[in-house]
């Protein structure tokens, strides 16, 4: 059976959260309370910082707490907890900061996925969409997000120059645009060649950089005890080295969280994230700029967020020029 978490807190809708305060020093390290947004392979690092005994190198002792359902919408509840891993609808995410929540992010996993824009016969570049329509499956979708990054990417504003619409899934999408319902829209790559061979133009476009997962805390919470931030943020960096390093014991430690998946499926789950792993969790501006711009569309406001505003990388970019990610991966040639 699946490992069950420490606190079950079910009606919270977003699950970004608000600190309640510090659990006392004991003698065996500081307690931490880390609360997961979602119970998946995205808060794998956390798992195997935990179970590995990394966070406790640290003087870090870590209450895991689990949110049902935190991501289908804002706050409708708080909970008691210091750092959150996870990662949900992009108004979700931002509009309680809207709100005047005392959030920011203090990292996220960012993953790569390549797409081709499909696009009517009279589109010769991702620039010649202004003044069309875009199709995507929903908004706050993968589709919609690679969307965003590839007309910004063209010097296109995606909440002014386009409209953005709902068109379905893939395939409902590409009918679209044959019937000029759509002018663009972005297909995964096995879609893009199935389009191209139905006669459909496919522009290629650079691969797209998409927010996986988010380490969430408050600012007061970091103003209160940088220091124990400054530890969290680097046991969970030498996680990422031990997921990347220790394959078998990675691999081992996740099946205890997901007791019902067969040995290939946490294999394929092990390897899938892996591949996007890199030694820290690093901001991309891109992929922050897309959750901004959809966020925009459901509340204005959020529009006039930047990704500077909404992130601390000061910890992630003390920690790189210590030397202390390069010596981890001293013996390692490759990630």
């Amino acid at each position: 059976m699946m490992r069950k978490p420490a606190v079950m807190i079910a009606g919270v809708l977003l699950g970004l959260l608000i600190v309640s305060g510090i659990g006392n020093a004991a003698e065996t390290g500081k307690k931490v309370r880390l609360a997961y947004a979602e119970w998946g392979i995205g808060s794998a690092i956390a798992y195997v910082g935990i179970d590995s005994g990394i966070f406790k190198k640290f003087n870090i002792d870590v209450e895991e707490i689990f949110i049902k359902d935190a991501f289908s919408g804002g706050i409708h509840a708080l909970i008691g907890a210091d750092f959150l891993l996870g990662f949900g609808n992009p108004l979700a995410v931002l509009q309680p900061m809207i709100n005047g929540a005392d959030l920011v992010f203090l990292g996220a996993h960012v993953s790569i996925a390549k797409f081709g824009m499909c696009v009517s016969q009279e589109i010769n570049s991702v620039r010649d969409l202004k003044g069309k329509k875009v199709g995507v499956s929903a908004l706050g979708s993968r589709s919609d997000l690679a969307a965003r990054v590839i007309l910004r990417r063209a010097g296109l504003d995606p909440t002014k120059d386009v409209e953005i619409v709902v068109a379905g899934f893939s395939p409902n999408r590409a009918a679209a645009i044959t019937k000029n319902l759509i002018q663009g829209t972005p297909l995964n790559p096995a879609l893009s060649a199935q389009a191209k061979k139905l006669g459909l133009k496919v522009l290629e476009v650079k691969e797209v950089p998409m927010v996986s997962s988010l380490l969430v805390t408050t600012r007061s919470f970091v103003k209160r005890d940088e220091e124990l931030t400054r530890r969290f943020i680097k046991g969970y960096a030498t996680a990422i080295n031990f997921y990347l390093t220790k394959r078998n014991e990675s691999i081992g430690i996740i099946k205890k969280y997901f007791g019902g998946a067969d040995a290939q499926s946490v294999e394929s789950m092990y390897e899938a994230f892996a591949s996007q792993l890199k030694p820290l969790p690093v901001f991309n501006p891109e992929a922050l700029q897309a959750m901004i711009d959809t966020a925009g569309v459901a509340d204005q406001r959020a529009a006039k967020l930047k990704p500077k505003e909404i992130i601390d990388s000061r910890f992630l970019e003390e920690l790189q020029a210590s030397g202390y990610i390069d010596q981890l991966y001293t013996d390692k040639t490759s990630l």
